[in-house]
């Protein structure tokens, strides 16, 4: 079974293996409340697009092992699409999320996805349907969706922030254990992975200096 780490700080504790992770798509489509709830937090209606990226880290052992799960959530607004091409360096798994309600944000998608292709190569990808919760007003049926998905040659998973069960967990759960099992790890495929997280923090294009990361003791990839 995969824990978390209980330490309060993860940037504090020794890890086996880094696993980034990228959250790509239009500002508005709920990126933000998808990674607050995968951290334990509540749904809030009123929340804001970022100004730049959101970053939490997470880390889950496995027998000897700890995983260090870092999450970057990038802003959507096309004045970060260069820092956002950063963010993507090095990632090893990448969601492209739309929201169902908005047509205009999967229609973006090819274009997100392109994206990540040109700076992550042959990365895992999962396409990511959120708002599942507002079906009254979609405007892309999960039958298109499906399509796209298999078109791109990705997982599709639908989501929702609000509810209790999001949906999140299930994906992001099951592209990790693809990915340790990509890299040669051993884990079976019924292992359950903990929901507790630690720590997050915003970074506000540039606005915190290296000497508050510093502070934090976070290690990058």
């Amino acid at each position: 079974m995969f824990n978390s780490y209980s330490d309060d700080d993860p940037g504090e504790v020794d890890y086996n293996i880094e696993i980034k992770i990228a959250i790509v798509g239009e500002s508005g489509v709920g990126k933000s409340n998808l990674i607050n709830r995968y951290n334990g937090g509540q749904f809030n209606p009123n929340s804001m697009p970022n100004d730049g990226s959101f970053f939490m880290s997470k880390n889950l052992q496995f027998g000897e092992k700890i995983y260090r799960i870092n999450i970057w959530d990038t802003a959507g607004q096309e004045k970060y699409n260069a820092l956002t091409k950063i963010f993507l360096n090095e990632a090893k798994i990448v969601f492209l999320v739309y929201a169902i309600d908005n047509k205009n944000s999967f229609d973006k998608i090819d274009f997100w996805y392109k994206m990540v292709k040109e700076s992550c190569g042959d990365i895992l990808i999962a396409l990511i349907g959120n708002k599942k919760d507002l079906y009254e007003e979609e405007q892309i049926n999960e039958e298109v969706a499906i399509e796209k998905a298999k078109k791109l040659n990705v997982e599709f998973a639908l989501t929702s922030a609000m509810e209790e069960e999001t949906g999140f967990d299930e994906i992001i759960n099951k592209m990790i254990k693809k990915y340790i099992q990509n890299i040669g790890e051993s884990i079976e495929t019924n292992q359950i992975f903990s929901q507790k997280v630690r720590n997050s923090f915003t970074l506000n294009e540039g606005k915190k200096n290296k000497e508050k990361h510093k502070e934090k003791k976070f290690k990058f990839c």
